[in-house]
């Protein structure tokens, strides 16, 4: 229910395989006010580290060179900013800027 913060009303989720085979899922919900992340690494569920403003969310993931880097997009008052997480540098600002 969208009135109740309490209830995910939006979700994204990505995943991957890394160089040994194993899966690592991501999902971000948002509540309408907050973003917020599960890990799977194939030791069950757990929160990450990742929460941010956002009343609607997407995500991408992709697997390079040096690991896996992931963007998640949280509208929140009209405005949607990007977050990347990176190997070399974790959760960041990004650059996205609409139109």
């Amino acid at each position: 229910m969208a009135g109740n913060p309490n209830y995910p009303i939006s979700t994204a989720a990505v995943s991957w395989f890394d160089s040994s085979n194993a899966l690592h899922i991501r999902v971000y919900s948002t509540d309408g006010y907050e973003v917020t992340e599960r890990c799977n690494d194939g030791q069950g569920w757990q929160t990450g580290q990742f929460n941010k403003p956002g009343g609607a969310v997407s995500a991408i993931c992709w697997t390079a060179s040096d690991g896996e880097h992931i963007r998640v997009y949280c509208t929140y008052e009209d405005k949607t900013t990007e977050w990347c997480c990176d190997p070399a540098t974790g959760w960041t600002q990004g650059t996205y800027t609409p139109f």
